[in-house]
């Protein structure tokens, strides 16, 4: 079952990129089922495979239609196919224009990975043996507490169901900050409705290239007054889906994605 075996796969994805789990948990207790019930932690529910995998089975549960169509699905469910929605033409072409096989007219054709992905695969931390030790000792605080959570999973599961509650509290909260703004919103329709109209509308604009712009250069006092000046403005997004939270993330840039963060925007999406 995939479920089943996610939390192990996200133990595998956190050895490599070290922020996709809460930090302090590496072996991701927060990413699982919290009861013999199937109840998803809050980790698990925002995530896309729990999503897709429940997607219109499990109350509640649904793919982000903007993003995922269902074009197949067994007789009990068990096998699905999705097709991917909004895909780039220029994003197409470089994909089919960067194929590399090993020889003419090979199956084995690994190509390369689009540049828009320089900024995830660069955070990534290589896979080295315990016993390599030409790797230097850069990866022993983490290998410290990876040992120390499977000796004692108990506390670790203690401190990942905590992580939990807190990570739900904020989202929570995070969403009252976006309807307070919105409320406090001058002329402008002061809805849930619009920032989902605003966040879901896809597109090259002036004001996602502005956007782009000033969190890229660590504007961030500009930023902060637009946002107060206009708080839907947080949600916009550009033609390929990334907007200021996801430029945040790739700049690695803490104070923006704060900020954005308590004006509502979702940090939890994937690219």
């Amino acid at each position: 079952d995939d479920l089943a075996k996610s939390p192990h796969l996200a133990r595998i994805a956190n050895s490599v990129y070290r922020d996709h789990c809460p930090q302090g948990d590496p072996t991701c207790r927060a990413f699982g089922f919290l009861d013999r019930q199937g109840t998803p932690s809050d980790m698990m529910e925002q995530s896309l495979l729990y999503r897709l995998h429940g997607h219109q089975i499990k109350k509640g549960v649904e793919a982000n239609p903007d993003m995922w169509k269902e074009v197949y699905r067994s007789k009990y469910g068990r096998v699905r196919i999705y097709k991917i929605l909004g895909v780039a033409e220029e994003s197409k072409e470089w994909v089919k224009n960067n194929v590399h096989c090993d020889v003419q007219g090979s199956w084995f054709c690994p190509g390369s990975y689009p540049p828009g992905l320089a900024g995830i695969l660069a955070r990534k931390t290589d896979f080295a043996q315990l016993e390599d030790f030409n790797r230097g000792n850069a990866d022993e605080e983490y290998q410290k507490q990876y040992f120390e959570a499977l000796n004692n999973p108990n506390e670790a599961l203690k401190k990942a169901r905590q992580q939990d509650q807190e990570a739900k509290m904020k989202r929570a909260q995070a969403s009252e900050s976006a309807e307070a703004s919105l409320d406090g919103m001058g002329g402008q329709e002061s809805s849930p409705k619009k920032v989902d109209e605003i966040y879901n509308t896809w597109e090259d604009t002036e004001d996602t290239t502005l956007m782009w712009n000033l969190i890229s250069n660590n504007q961030v006092e500009e930023l902060r007054q637009w946002i107060e000046d206009e708080p839907t403005v947080a949600f916009i997004r550009s033609r390929d889906g990334r907007g200021p939270m996801w430029w945040a993330f790739e700049q690695r840039n803490e104070e923006i994605t704060k900020m954005l963060m308590k004006a509502g925007v979702p940090h939890t999406d994937r690219d």
